[in-house]
């Protein structure tokens, strides 16, 4: 049972059989024992020495926390103090798993620390940002944009640039055509050029890139007025020799000239020599060549049969065949056979040239050929 000792007056021993009142100080001289001894002013049962948590606290850091040391008990640490002035607790290193209340003195702390988002004005941000009503926001300027996609850039929809691929490039597509309004190029308009030596973006005139660049790029004529040009070496060059007089629309040529066809619609003016080609064959089958005009047929030793070609693709073409005898002393010799295997020559299929030195002149009409000269049999 609990024994209680009142402040009072006690007559006697302290015993089991009821409250004893002390008056004054009680000095025991001998052991009082008691299972619970009963603090009145408390209303608690007082503390024995067996009860007491602390019995020895080791260290004397003024206002130093009390720690619990399994080796050395309790004791105190100068790294772990609370100032009840300033209301200050401090230690070195702390760790928690939640804080409560402000966090205003807090520094270095890694930003993969924090579990709930922290509001813009908590945050110290720099350039280019803002707080807008507690959300940090990127701050637009000229030439950006900002919406639920992100930060953009702001383009001009005929600026000439573009977005492709989450990259900007040059456009020239979406850009106005210059003869829009009926406006085309002048010298003064603008060129961007990428000046490899400088390593950057320059600008110049349509007219300093004819004159700095292009015109000494381009070939250019050569000789006198109404000098043909033909190609040179590494430019135009031209003779004296080729002109061209404009005002009496007159080809001037000294010299020889060459071409597979000649068409004079009107007339041709022949103030010199001609030369046609001529041509000597004595095998038993001659097919007329393109280039063929005269074809004298050595008869001596076979028949010669002379083909002549398509009237059709030869219209308005002239051949002459002879029949010759290489054999001086002999008047008569094999005959010429003159025909044409896709027509008529006038109104046979072929013709025939009997007598030596005889002659036939044949000329195309698109359809057949027609003999249009004759010399002997």
């Amino acid at each position: 049972m609990a024994y209680n000792v009142l402040k009072g007056k006690v007559e006697g021993s302290v015993d089991q059989h009821g409250d004893q009142e002390i008056d004054g100080v009680k000095v025991f001289k001998n052991t009082v024992s008691a299972s619970v001894f009963w603090d009145t002013d408390a209303q608690s049962p007082c503390a024995t020495v067996k009860d007491v948590a602390i019995k020895k606290i080791k260290g004397d850091v003024n206002n130093g926390l009390i720690i619990c040391d399994k080796e050395h008990g309790a004791r105190t640490h100068h790294n772990l103090t609370y100032n009840s002035d300033n209301e200050t607790l401090s230690v070195n290193t702390l760790s928690a798993k939640t804080f409560v209340g402000s966090g205003a003195y807090l520094k270095d702390i890694p930003s993969d620390a924090f579990i709930n988002k922290i509001e813009a004005n908590f945050i110290d941000h720099g350039y280019g940002l803002q707080n807008l009503r507690g959300t940090l926001q990127i701050k637009t300027n000229q030439g950006l944009s900002l919406d639920e996609d992100g930060i953009g850039i702001s383009l001009h929809p005929n600026s000439g640039l573009s977005v492709k691929s989450n990259k900007i490039f040059i456009d020239p597509s979406s850009m106005q055509l210059i003869n829009l309004e009926g406006q085309n190029l002048s010298d003064n308009d603008n060129l961007i050029v990428g000046d490899v030596s400088r390593g950057s973006s320059r600008s110049t005139t349509l007219n300093n890139l004819y004159e700095s660049y292009i015109k000494a790029k381009v070939p250019h004529p050569s000789g006198e007025a109404g000098s043909i040009q033909f190609k040179g070496k590494r430019n135009f060059e031209s003779s004296t020799n080729l002109t061209y007089d404009a005002k009496n629309k007159n080809l001037n040529l000294t010299g020889g000239f060459n071409s597979h066809t000649i068409t004079s619609k009107i007339k041709m003016v022949c103030q010199g020599s001609v030369y046609y080609n001529i041509t000597k064959t004595n095998s038993k089958t001659y097919n007329v060549d393109d280039s063929d005009y005269t074809i004298i047929c050595d008869a001596k030793n076979n028949v010669v049969n002379v083909v002549l070609p398509p009237a059709e693709n030869n219209t308005g073409r002239v051949v002459i065949v002879k029949k010759s005898n290489s054999d001086t002393f002999k008047i008569n010799s094999n005959k010429v056979n003159v025909s044409c295997e896709e027509g008529r020559i006038d109104l046979t299929d072929n013709t025939e040239i009997r007598m030596n030195y005889s002659s036939r002149t044949f000329q195309s009409d698109g359809e057949n050929w027609h003999i249009i000269g004759t010399k002997g049999t």
